[in-house]
């Protein structure tokens, strides 16, 4: 075989691994596209930098005034948060995290392991639905309509509040995990799906307490106004409850 041969053919496989990467590449990044998303980058100690994107949606809240009583304290018991004093409404949430990457990497050669890093990530925290339900009991515009819809605007706002602020947490939490594989500090793996499995598990060891701590954050926030003097407070307002 020919010097020229060879080289020939030493190019075209080194052109077909780094064309099936760039494949792979792209179809995982595919996954990052498609919703407006605050950009930004990661940096490591090394110089490093991967992009991130942060996409926190929070829906409008939907009001509803087409159940009764009976439904809303049924549909409270249901979701898991039902509001122990008799108040005549409920506000419902549903929130859910989700996290997108795409990795790169090289082959060590002549043996089966591979050097593989995060290039890109995308963080999606999202309110899918906040629904308010007041009682069909009363009026719309009556004392007990008001005071009643009034206290579930509060949880409304508790849930925005703590949302916006959680951004912010889990912005400063991603920017300071030492832990995440970019280019300067990469995992050596035996298979780029045991490497992209180990990246998830890290994104997830990162993020989950901070998911965990909004959990907790919301509930103790959102009880503190469902409390025996609030509602006692709320009755004194009206007189037909």
């Amino acid at each position: 075989m020919s010097n020229k041969l060879f080289f020939m053919l030493v190019g075209l496989t080194l052109a077909s691994f780094f064309g099936w990467m760039a494949y792979d590449a792209w179809t995982t990044s595919s996954e990052l596209k498609g919703d407006a998303a605050h950009q930004g980058l990661l940096m490591d100690s090394g110089g490093s930098m991967a992009g991130i994107q942060y996409v926190f949606r929070m829906s409008d809240p939907q009001y509803h005034h087409d159940l009764s009583t009976a439904q809303i304290e049924q549909l409270s018991q249901t979701v898991g948060s039902g509001e122990k004093y008799h108040v005549y409404g409920l506000t419902q949430a549903d929130y859910e995290t989700e996290t997108h990457y795409q990795v790169n990497w090289s082959k060590k050669w002549f043996r089966e392991e591979y050097s593989l890093w995060v290039e890109n990530l995308r963080v999606d925290f999202s309110y899918n639905t906040l629904n308010v339900y007041v009682s069909s009991a009363y009026p719309e515009g009556s004392c007990e309509y008001q005071a009643t819809l009034e206290h579930e605007n509060q949880h409304v706002e508790i849930h925005k509040q703590i949302f916006i602020r959680f951004q912010k947490v889990i912005r400063d939490t991603l920017g300071a995990a030492p832990n995440l594989p970019l280019s300067s500090n990469p995992l050596l793996v035996t298979s780029i799906e045991d490497g992209k499995k180990k990246v998830g598990e890290t994104i997830s060891g990162i993020l989950d307490p901070v998911f965990d701590q909004f959990k907790s954050t919301l509930t103790e926030e959102q009880a503190k106004i469902d409390t025996p003097e609030s509602y006692n407070e709320l009755r004194q307002r009206c007189q037909h409850w």
